[in-house]
């Protein structure tokens, strides 16, 4: 019996890496929003509140006049979790809920792993 694993990704996880890397500016602008409220002397934020606030920023922006570009609102919990772990100042900004493709495996920030066993 051979033992493989495999990463398994939810198609919305696929769905952020590649919109994550064809756009960085949009992390940029997360975080950079994110840093001005914490500068305001401002508690906890809500993704959902920065994510909209981005958007308009963007979209009225020179670099968004791509007709093509959109802020998908699956991405919002992805950009939570990833501004937490990469942004050490930004580590407690955000309240997290239980992802539901780990909500019995695994850690929230991690894919899960699944065995294949032949």
């Amino acid at each position: 019996m051979t033992i493989a694993f495999e990463q398994v990704e939810s198609v919305h996880e696929r769905a952020f890496r590649k919109f994550h890397m064809e756009h960085p500016d949009v992390y940029a602008a997360l975080v950079r929003l994110a840093r001005e409220w914490v500068a305001a002397g401002r508690g906890k934020l809500g993704i959902g509140a920065l994510y909209e606030r981005a958007r308009w920023e963007l979209s009225l922006s020179a670099k968004s006049t791509d007709a093509e570009f959109k802020l998908n609102n699956n991405h919002r919990a992805f950009y939570a979790r990833l501004i937490m772990a990469q942004e050490p100042d930004l580590a407690d900004l955000f309240e997290l809920r239980k992802q539901r493709s780990t909500e019995t495996v695994g850690d929230p920030n991690q894919s899960v792993i699944r065995e294949v066993y032949d």
